[in-house]
């Protein structure tokens, strides 16, 4: 008894302290998220609904944003959701193509990492640019969850996540560099998904590792049953089982994300056949190694996700460059795995790019802190706000791993909405293209109902592995 009374004591003790600190890191570094109510309402006017510059640029070479399309546009024959998005562009051909002979001429809209695949690939590495589109765009609910987020989110006291937010970018009219982050962790999604998914490691030699798995993810702040009232705080549940190869068969693995991963970080739960035990995963976090070949980190996952805690980040000023958009024909069942997996990078025939306006944000690693890149800069979409580019630099300052996402307009979410995660290792000459659909039968789809709330837990992943 004594010995508990005495615990008790000391928690309530560390507790009081641990306040004590908090409250002077929020005085200190002095967070400032909220916009006033007039500053807000320039959402839609001024600026686009999403916070993104309505107008074309100078030179005409990006449009002015019109927003006419949401969900499926005029003359598309799209069969539903769990179908392939037909390309709404069929006819368009490219308004010309950057190689290693002239990517000097577009430098300014390119990045480090691209510059440096044209280097590195000059006999195979090419962009083919399309013209651009600012034509799509999201429902209402998003757009208002949006400009209430811009008067109520605020970052945490530590940096390390966002409250007062729900259902879109808690931070449209974004102060500092950790809330464009956070903005682009929650880019628009489908709020619940469904399919399998592969991926494919390309190594130098020309070898492939394949993988497949079937993927269950839940976000909760995208539900549009949920309201800022009734929103859990758990922005995230993904189940993943992987089902190829033999080796990895019925291996599952459960994420909870949280909205705030200072008061609840990540938690995570692996099922391994071969033990036939459940096991917490406290290693599916920031730069773990993750799928075949270490070709990325954890945190790489989306260009970035996770905790922000490590890095200090900065804006940058915005840039005009040349982006995955648009990206149709890379998730085309007409494409097989073996034409698009080809050495040192994807077949680029099957790519498209288009000149945006980007927000530019950089990490430089904190003095004290651990992680693999020293410095990591992200591109984000001004349309809506999910990076499509990042560039990752070693310790000693050289760029390591470069990263492209695809994106299109997902007809059943709708809107804008990254799909395929393509990393570079520039050092191992190797490369890693996750979320291929092509030979699935379609992209995942959105079921009609929830799974049960007791879907997501660990106790139900011995069950599924089975």
């Amino acid at each position: 008894l004594t010995f508990w009374s005495t615990r008790k004591h000391m928690k309530t003790k560390i507790k009081v302290a641990v306040s004590a600190s908090i409250m002077l890191l929020a005085t200190a570094i002095q967070v400032e998220a909220k916009v006033t109510q007039a500053e807000a309402d320039k959402l839609g006017t001024e600026l686009t609904r999403m916070g993104a510059n309505p107008k074309g640029n100078a030179a005409g070479t990006i449009p002015a944003f019109t927003g006419t399309t949401l969900g499926v546009p005029k003359g598309v024959d799209y069969k539903g959701t769990g179908n392939y998005y037909p390309n709404p562009y069929p006819s368009e051909k490219p308004l010309f193509t950057i190689d290693a002979k002239n990517y000097e001429k577009y430098k300014e809209n390119l990045t480090d990492g691209q510059i440096a695949l044209f280097k590195k690939y000059p006999d195979t590495f090419k962009m083919k640019i399309y013209p651009s589109k600012r034509d799509v765009r999201y429902s209402d609910r998003i757009y208002e969850n949006i400009k209430r987020n811009a008067v109520t989110a605020e970052i945490v006291p530590s940096g390390n996540g966002t409250k007062d937010a729900f259902g879109g970018a808690p931070f449209p009219l974004p102060k500092n560099g950790v809330e464009v982050i956070w903005n682009h962790q929650y880019s628009p999604n489908p709020f619940l998904t469904e399919g399998v998914v592969a991926s494919g490691a390309v190594f130098n030699n020309g070898s492939i590792s394949m993988r497949k798995q079937f993927e269950s993810r839940y976000f909760e702040v995208f539900d549009p049953k949920k309201t800022y009232e009734t929103f859990s705080g758990t922005s995230a549940r993904v189940l993943v089982e992987v089902t190829d190869p033999p080796r990895e068969k019925g291996k599952v693995t459960l994420v909870h994300e949280f909205m705030d991963l200072t008061e609840l970080p990540r938690n995570a739960w692996q099922y391994l056949p071969g033990t036939r035990r459940v096991r917490r995963a406290p290693t599916i976090a920031y730069d773990f190694p993750d799928g075949p070949g270490g070709l990325r980190t954890v945190d790489d996952a989306l260009a970035f996700i996770g905790a922000t805690d490590r890095y200090d980040w900065k804006m940058e000023p915005s840039r005009e460059l040349y982006i995955p958009y648009n990206n149709y024909e890379a998730d085309s069942p007409a494409h097989k795995y073996a034409e698009i997996l080809t050495v040192n990078h994807p077949n680029p025939d099957v790519m498209r790019y288009e000149l945006h306006r980007t927000w530019v944000v950089v990490g430089t690693l904190k003095e004290g802190k651990r992680h693999i890149y020293s410095k990591r800069r992200l591109y984000m979409d001004e349309d809506s706000w999910a990076a499509l580019l990042a560039d990752n630099y070693d310790s000693q300052g050289g760029l390591w791993r470069t990263t492209m996402r695809t994106s299109v307009n997902a007809y059943d979410m709708p809107g804008i909405t990254a799909r395929q995660e393509i990393y570079h290792d520039l050092q191992k000459g190797a490369y890693l293209l996750n979320n291929l659909v092509n030979e699935e039968g379609g992209v995942q789809k959105i079921p009609a109902q929830n799974r049960p709330d007791d879907y997501y837990t660990p106790a139900n992943l011995r069950v599924i592995g089975k």
